[in-house]
């Protein structure tokens, strides 16, 4: 049952579609909303103190506790909205420590909701999502920055390569699975791996557990080809309204060394995307 949600509050936009999203989720699960509203600290080096202006740190600090103003009242407004019962939790932290805190607080809620980072406005979203993912414990979805719909769940993508990240993803993933009209397991595979057919029908079992029936399908790409973009593909042809899918198999610095599928995804995604690490 999904009956506690929480959803960070984006900085500095006329519009925060994450607040909005998770309220219309809220209220199509009737449940309790609470957004964190932070008021991000400058984080200086103390060598670097000196060199600036007290005046400048004076603006940048009036700046950031208006950004908080304005989330916290965007946030009660698209509440208020969406008919659901909510609260605002108030933070003053660096961005480090206000990731480890919603973290934290992210354990004793039922889902967890982030936006997706603007490109062309850098914030904190980017730490604030892949934090979460990594420590938190519990499912996170995160919300594209341009996204627009309201929440829905016709058609679902759940990307499955077996792993435990995306195991639990699917686990986290049930209750909302049960509003879906339409649910597809999507495997990826690279040429001249061998079809699963004892794993499709693990899995089929196991849903009809639960009272869900899917359909399945596989791709096999080469290896010069991207999981990601065959996931991405998949969701533009299916009209997907959610990605289900494991976060970070491979080490967080990996993937933001190397690159990943969870890092393509979170640069990329169009849909909201749950996924549990």
């Amino acid at each position: 049952m999904i009956r506690d949600i929480l959803v960070n509050l984006t900085q500095g936009a006329e519009r925060d579609p994450a607040a909005i999203y998770a309220a219309s989720l809220a209220a199509e699960f009737q449940a309790h909303l609470t957004g964190l509203s932070v008021t991000y600290e400058i984080d200086v080096p103390p060598f670097y103190m000196g060199a600036l202006p007290t005046d400048f740190i004076d603006q940048q600090i009036r700046d950031n506790e208006a950004a908080a103003a304005k989330a916290t009242a965007q946030f009660q407004a698209i509440a208020g909205a969406a008919g659901v019962v909510s609260e605002v939790r108030q933070l003053s932290a660096s961005l480090g420590e206000a990731a480890h805190t919603f973290s934290e607080m992210s354990r004793l809620f039922d889902l967890t909701v982030v936006g997706q980072p603007d490109p062309d406005r850098p914030g904190p979203e980017e730490v604030i999502a892949e934090t979460a993912l990594m420590e938190a414990g519990r499912a996170v979805l995160v919300v594209p920055y341009v996204q627009k719909p309201p929440f829905s769940i016709e058609r679902v993508v759940v990307a499955w390569d077996g792993s435990r990240a995306s195991a639990r993803a699917l686990a986290e993933s049930l209750t909302i699975l049960h509003r879906a009209k339409h649910i597809e397991v999507f495997t990826v595979r690279y040429a001249g791996e061998e079809e699963n057919p004892e794993g499709v029908a693990a899995m089929e079992r196991h849903l009809a557990h639960h009272g869900l029936k899917a359909t399945f399908r596989q791709m096999s790409i080469s290896s010069g080809e991207s999981i990601s973009s065959a996931i991405l593909n998949e969701v533009s042809d299916q009209g997907a309204d959610l990605v289900v899918m494991g976060g970070y198999g491979h080490s967080r610095l990996r993937e933001m060394v190397l690159g990943g599928v969870t890092r393509e995804i979170l640069d990329s995604m169009t849909v909201p995307v749950l996924m549990a690490h």
